[in-house]
């Protein structure tokens, strides 16, 4: 069939579609936020560090750290410099794994590593049996390679975009956003104290509300849609103690944000 059609033709495309394995089904992915955590210092990270340590008895993590106001003043720079996408990307990526250095630095006493994007791709299986947990930089390898965006020069794929696709990737039973609030709100819950948190949203509800702020990047609610295996994401405070080990353990803490009907069964 292959051979007869050309490569670009939607159904023959879809005619090459079968059920996609779970790589790793037991899998617990967690992003800390750049912005929201690690440039917050030692007050907001060590309480973190000291949960992941808990949960790391029970479950096997990946940890992704998100970049943080150093990207903001690489892009302002790069801007100025006439930098193209790829090249901003890059360097955006270099400000995530700095902090993802210093997340598995503080995590090393307990057997948990840094890792490339090169050895997450071919060799986080191996890793994650033989220790208890993974740190990886949040920024998706595409680089130089980065799409450009249709207005302006920002890359789109950011640090919640590229966690996001590595745990649908791999099939992970759990996706858990650590950030500085509750949730998903109705507004922005640090300039507005009418703001109500959201506990349960789909994308499509998200997207009809057309909210000015979210706590995630916009561009991961349409990759919720084409996801293979991930359906959920729970957001979650990461300065409230105990939300993380909550989140783990399967409890509904924060807002959970979810496409279709509801998560597939991660033993499917």
């Amino acid at each position: 069939m292959l051979m007869r059609r050309s490569l670009v033709d939607r159904e023959t495309t879809r005619g090459t579609e079968r059920p996609v394995i779970r790589i790793l089904p037991w899998l617990n992915v967690i992003k800390i936020g750049g912005h929201s955590i690690v440039d917050r210092g030692r007050e907001a990270v060590m309480p973190v560090v000291e949960e992941l340590a808990e949960a790391l008895a029970d479950h096997r993590l990946l940890i992704a750290t998100g970049a943080g106001i150093r990207s903001r003043h690489i892009f302002s720079v790069g801007l100025d410099l006439g930098l193209p996408t790829g090249v901003l990307a890059a360097l955006s990526a270099a400000d995530a794994e700095q902090n993802g250095h210093i997340i598995a630095t503080l995590l090393a006493q307990h057997g948990v590593v840094f890792l490339p994007h090169m050895l997450v791709a071919h060799q986080l299986a191996f890793f994650l049996t033989t220790c208890p947990g993974v740190v990886m930089n949040g920024v998706p390898p595409y680089d130089l390679w980065e799409f450009p965006p249709e207005e302006g020069k920002i890359p789109e794929h950011r640090t919640d975009a590229g966690t996001f696709l590595l745990a649908d990737s791999y099939g992970a039973q759990r996706l858990i956003y650590v950030e500085d609030v509750d949730g998903i709100y109705t507004a922005d819950p640090k300039t507005n104290p009418d703001a109500t948190l959201i506990p349960r949203v789909s994308v499509d509800e998200l997207e009809a509300m057309n909210l000015e702020t979210l706590p995630l990047d916009r561009l991961v609610l349409p990759l919720m849609r084409t996801a293979k295996h991930q359906r959920e994401i729970q957001i979650i405070n990461g300065r409230t103690p105990g939300n993380i080990l909550r989140a783990l353990r399967g409890e509904h803490v924060g807002t959970i944000l979810y496409s279709g009907d509801r998560m597939v069964d991660p033993k499917a």
